[in-house]
């Protein structure tokens, strides 16, 4: 007989014994590709630089519609619509033209959940990771409890909170003011949307006499979208200044998940004299979320 001629079931063993890669670190980026619906022909592959994946001037993941200059430079949809029909790399006026190749690519290219290790098992193309990180699940966040060391996902933040601090979570909805009230001895409130989680924080700025009241989201710093603004405004019908109240509207900083959070630029700051005989303080809160349309 013959040599046979290798199937592709023999050459996927053929490959997985090899296995030439070395186990990768945590930093390094790996893609699945797509090659239809039998999944057994899925391989991965490594990309050592995932820069060619996004636009070269905005540095956002390339998403289709994908356009192309006529030697080949790609850009994304949104900064095609500002280039006038000028390469912004070539400078060649001749128009641009879909990339379907690129946006198939694109396409393909599936990655796994940063917070896999904590039980996301999302698989989405490349362009989505960014989004879908926003609102994951998954996501860690130390507990914003003083002296409390837990290190929680968004899943089980309220059992955390319910089971060992004896405290709930203040639901609310966006653009909807509701009343919260801070004890004396309260430090922070976990206030929750369906997709988002904030905190609350109450700190005592002793040399001057005041707290401090700030609000941040719990996401990783450098997600930025979407947008939030918050106001808080003291309740006015109480303390020995009955009639008066103070007010603040700021954007909702994203609290970097290392237990440090609470440190906002801004803060709504409340003197003695606002706050209820017995040391509460009592604010109404109103969160608004910024649409991209919005800000524009």
């Amino acid at each position: 007989m013959g040599s046979e001629i290798p199937t592709e079931s023999m050459a996927t063993l053929v490959w997985e014994e090899l296995d030439p890669f070395p186990p990768l670190d945590d930093a390094t980026e790996v893609r699945d590709i797509d090659r239809g619906e039998d999944q057994s022909s899925d391989i991965s592959m490594f990309v050592s630089d995932h820069d060619v994946l996004d636009c070269s001037i905005c540095c956002e993941p390339l998403k289709p519609p994908i356009f192309q200059c006529l030697v080949g430079h790609v850009c994304c949809s949104s900064c095609y619509q500002r280039l006038c029909d000028k390469c912004h790399i070539c400078c060649r006026t001749t128009g641009h033209n879909r990339c379907f190749a690129m946006e198939k690519l694109v396409s393909s290219i599936k990655v796994t959940c940063t917070n896999k290790r904590y039980g996301c098992n999302t698989i989405m193309p490349y362009y989505e990771l960014k989004e879908h990180e926003q609102i994951c699940f998954y996501l860690r966040c130390y507990c914003p409890y003083s002296k409390c060391y837990s290190f929680e996902c968004k899943r089980s933040f309220r059992n955390h909170l319910k089971v060992v601090h004896k405290s709930r979570v203040v639901d609310f909805r966006y653009d909807e003011a509701f009343k919260v009230v801070l004890t004396k001895s309260c430090t922070v409130k976990v206030l929750a949307e369906k997709d988002y989680i904030f905190f609350l924080y109450k700190r005592d700025e002793g040399s001057l006499g005041l707290y401090a009241l700030s609000i941040v989201c719990m996401r990783a710093s450098h997600l930025k979208e979407p947008q939030f603004w918050y106001e808080i405004e003291t309740d006015g019908t109480v303390g020995s200044r009955k009639g008066r109240y103070l007010q603040l509207r700021s954007n909702v900083e994203s609290c970097v998940p290392k237990g440090d959070s609470e440190r906002s630029k801004f803060s709504l700051y409340v003197p003695p004299d606002l706050c209820f005989p017995n040391g509460d303080i009592h604010v109404f809160v109103c969160i608004k979320k910024i649409q991209d349309s919005d800000t524009s």
